[in-house]
């Protein structure tokens, strides 16, 4: 940790040893050198400003040797110094020959992050002769890191804190001799006196804020490679040094024996308690078994008579409803045939009808054929009173014997 405390301290004496110059030459070139015809000359010429210009030229170098100690922290990583653990617990006393591998390596990874704490862990292992209490010390080496690292930036804090109070001192300086050099005399001949002091104070404010904000940003960048760093480092020691001794515990001491001896008695009751368990299973099976065998015969022949009942009483329902469609269909049957015997019937009396007329018109036509003969012969012989009378009674002797004949079916009537 002191090694540690020191090299803090070098970085800030050096960032002071380097900014102050370079700040001193920002100021020479902006006052007197190539840039003093510039706009930035109003803003540095009083010597608050000119402090301000000092503390942040300090910071920034700081912030720059910052930035090339993580580049090269992140390299150190990258370089992994200790061969590939292969997965199998080797014993403590591995950590000397690692310990030898590392120090073969060159003195920018063993003054790295990595590095040293890669050897604070084996150095802790190799003198305890185990790693049971390795996990506690991996915290305390990755706590004692961040915590070094935060503390690493106090100087820059510290910078960044006092630019701004500068500013605002430098403000209040150029209030207040812009307020001392009003007179009425002052009024009278010139206000240069009094916006040349308010200029100052709000040059110096600007400048300050202006720095202030370019500082934030700078060491926050920083800051967050030297995290990103840190957690690298974390991450290779667990995955390669956690794990990678044997852990062994006291085997005689009377924590140890009370436990076991308690954990064989619990054991041993948790066996007792299974035994009684699974007893009382078995018991139980074997009396549901038994049950269902003695009871299994009665729901058989309860099931079978149910299932013969509903059968025959389906059945039963089934022919009774068989009969009836039966019965209806016979009906039916029946209804029709005489129906089908009514329509025959008729059709025979028409059929006889029409071969009586048949008969009836074929007689019609002889007798008109006969009297068309005998009104020729009547005609020729002049007695045509006696042949009416004759016609008139063979007409009504006919229509006795036939009946009614329709006018339709009789010829027309020839002329006399």
């Amino acid at each position: 940790m002191s090694a540690k405390l020191r090299r803090s301290s070098f970085a800030g004496a050096a960032a002071f040893a380097v900014g102050v110059p370079l700040g001193a030459g920002v100021l020479w070139a902006v006052l007197q050198g190539p840039w003093h015809d510039s706009e930035w000359k109003r803003y540095v010429e009083h010597p608050v400003e000119m402090t301000e210009v000092l503390l942040f030229c300090s910071a920034v170098t700081a912030l720059a040797g910052k930035l090339l100690a993580g580049l090269r922290e992140r390299r150190a990583v990258r370089f992994e110094p200790l061969p590939r653990w292969d997965g199998k617990a080797a014993p403590a006393t591995e950590a000397k020959t690692l310990l030898q591998k590392l120090a073969q390596q060159p003195g920018g990874i063993q003054r790295s992050w990595l590095g040293r704490r890669i050897a604070n862990i084996l150095e802790f292992v190799q003198s305890r002769g185990d790693a049971n209490e390795l996990d506690d010390q991996l915290r305390t080496f990755a706590d004692n890191d961040a915590i070094a690292q935060e503390a690493s930036f106090s100087l820059l804090r510290l910078i960044i804190w006092a630019v701004p109070i500068l500013g605002f001192l430098g403000t209040v300086v150029g209030i207040t001799g812009a307020i001392a050099g009003v007179t009425p005399e002052t009024l009278e001949q010139s206000l240069s006196g009094v916006t040349k002091g308010l200029s100052t104070a709000f040059d110096a404010t600007a400048l300050a804020l202006f720095l202030t904000m370019i500082l934030m940003v700078l060491s926050n960048f920083v800051e967050r490679i030297e995290q990103n760093v840190l957690q690298q480092v974390d991450a290779y020691v667990d995955a390669e040094l956690a794990h990678r001794f044997e852990r062994t515990g006291p085997e005689t001491s009377p924590m140890v024996q009370a436990l076991r001896q308690g954990s064989e008695s619990v054991v041993r009751i948790a066996a007792e308690l299974v035994e009684k368990q699974a007893t009382l299973w078995s018991q139980s099976l074997e009396r549901m078994e038994r049950r269902w065998n003695e009871a299994a015969p009665q729901q058989f022949e309860q099931i079978q008579r149910a299932i013969a009942q509903a059968v025959e009483t389906t059945l039963t329902r089934h022919g009774q409803h068989l009969r009836q469609t039966e019965d209806a269909f016979l009906k039916r049957s029946q209804t029709l045939l005489d129906g089908l015997t009514a329509v025959a019937e008729k059709v025979r009396q028409q059929t006889t009808a029409l071969a009586q007329m048949h008969d009836s018109e074929a007689q019609l036509l002889r007798l008109q054929e006969s009297l068309n003969n005998n009104l020729a012969a009547v005609a020729n012989t002049g007695a045509f009173d006696q042949a009416v009378q004759s016609l008139t009674a063979a007409i009504h002797l006919l229509t006795a014997r036939v009946g009614p004949v329709s006018p339709s079916r009789l010829g027309s009537k020839p002329a006399a």
